[in-house]
């Protein structure tokens, strides 16, 4: 399990990457697109070139907390670095640290605000803040750890969520009970009477607030979520409707091809409502004869035929994905030099000066961002090896392009791929349901 937090950063670059990277609470560093000593000045850099960046924001600090004694550092940076891979796709530069001095493992994680390869700032939004919580838990739970589990609820913190699983949540009994309130109540009155009834103290305002015996402070409505403010909880009594959950799928008019068929003994709306039932016999034979077509027009004789085919077309998705991953792989590196290659050249005079000068303290003093710069390119290229004075822009610009027409091409294929994996799999689907209810009607005959 690991919680994540992310705030802006506007003045502190510099004490924020020193923070993260004392050595003290430090285990393991990685950077992208930039040396962790020299991060403020390249981010600095990247912000001053983007023309079209605007804002204050300089970075942003993330933290990514696991649960006590679940995971190890080498675990938890590794977590840490596909997060960062799969969240900001190799396009903004970003130092990345695990401490070891609490008693949670903890990532931390400063990342420019703005791109060094579009020009583009941070999209800082509860929508993309919610992508990075999910991308966080889905790689929990692939290396094993556990997970929040999802709730009606959105952005409730972990706090909250210990109380919840130890029963002791203000947040949750308040919901309970305007839950069994808005069920029991008439009107809008009747259910602030009942809330009374139940031992709740009322606050009015411009937003309505509970607050339970022995509790200290108030708690507003609209903190429980979106089907708790007062508006909400007004609709509810009025149209009576049942508590949050998922929301019904309309069934669509439009006659879609390769749908699911519907299984009938297990489906409760069916077994409990007959013109959903008889709506549910058609569209079962409509996608029999579909599925039919469909093992016609695509020559499948046999079971076997459609589960080697499903195989093969799952095996060449997997080998898509990983030609896209070494795409995308490449692309960055691409991007990488050719940001090294540009500032080795911007701050190669001032080094060749500093390198002849006879007072070398004082020209550091004054040169020092430059001369910082260029001995972080140069460290960066000689680990590519990369000579960058042989180096041509024009060529690296033509590499680029290559790389990013291939990956065109394979996005297209990977595309066209699945979803011919999902029509394998839905055939499948419907004629296992087929056979099941064949063999079933097989036995009522029987008896």
């Amino acid at each position: 399990m690991a919680v994540t937090k992310i705030w802006s950063i506007r003045k502190t670059l510099y004490l924020a990457i020193q923070y993260i990277l004392n050595p003290n609470k430090a285990v393991y560093v990685s950077s992208h697109a930039c040396a962790p000593e020299t991060a403020d000045l390249e981010f600095a850099l990247t912000l001053g070139q983007n023309s079209r960046s605007g804002g204050t924001n300089k970075a942003y600090h993330m933290i990514q907390s696991f649960k006590p004694e679940e995971t190890t550092p080498e675990q938890a940076h590794e977590i840490g670095m596909q997060l960062l891979e799969q969240h900001l796709n190799g396009k903004y530069e970003y130092v990345l640290t695990t401490h070891v001095d609490t008693s949670h493992i903890h990532n931390h994680v400063v990342f420019n605000a703005s791109s060094y390869v579009d020009h583009k700032k941070y999209n800082d939004c509860k929508k993309t803040y919610y992508q990075l919580r999910e991308a966080s838990d889905a790689l929990c739970a692939e290396h094993g750890l556990s997970v929040i589990p999802p709730s009606e609820s959105k952005g409730i913190t972990h706090h909250e969520w210990q109380m919840r699983q130890a029963d002791t949540s203000w947040k949750q009994a308040l919901q309970n009970t305007i839950d069994d309130a808005i069920q029991s109540a008439k009107s809008f009155e009747d259910f602030l009477t009942k809330m009374e009834l139940a031992g709740y103290e009322i606050k009015h305002g411009k937003h309505i607030a509970f607050r339970a015996n022995g509790q200290e402070r108030f708690t507003r409505c609209k903190r429980l979520g979106e089907a708790y403010t007062e508006e909400k909880i007004k609709e509810r009594i009025a149209k009576k409707e049942p508590i949050l959950g998922k929301k019904r799928k309309k069934i669509s008019p439009t006659d879609k091809p390769l749908s699911i068929m519907i299984e009938l003994d297990k489906n409760k709306k069916a077994m409990e409502n007959k013109g959903y039932e008889h709506w549910a016999k058609l569209h079962n034979l409509k996608q029999a004869a579909k599925t039919v077509n469909f093992l016609k027009e695509n020559n499948i004789d046999s079971l076997d035929e459609l589960e080697t085919l499903m195989n093969q077309t799952s095996e060449k998705l997997q080998s898509l994905t990983q030609k896209i991953k070494n795409i995308e792989h490449d692309m960055n590196q691409q991007k990488e030099i050719m940001k090294n290659v540009s500032l080795y050249h911007q701050t190669k005079d001032v080094y060749a000066d500093y390198r002849s000068a006879k007072n070398k303290k004082a020209f550091f003093n004054t040169h020092s961002t430059d001369i910082l710069l260029h001995q972080t390119a140069s460290k960066s290229l000689q680990g590519l090896h990369i000579n960058p004075a042989a180096t041509s822009k024009n060529k690296l610009l033509e590499r680029l392009s290559t790389l990013q027409a291939k990956q065109q091409d394979l996005n297209q294929e990977h595309k066209a791929v699945k979803k011919k994996l999902k029509e394998y799999q839905l055939i499948s689907t419907n004629i296992n349901l087929t056979l099941k209810q064949d063999n079933v009607n097989k036995e009522d005959k029987d008896r």
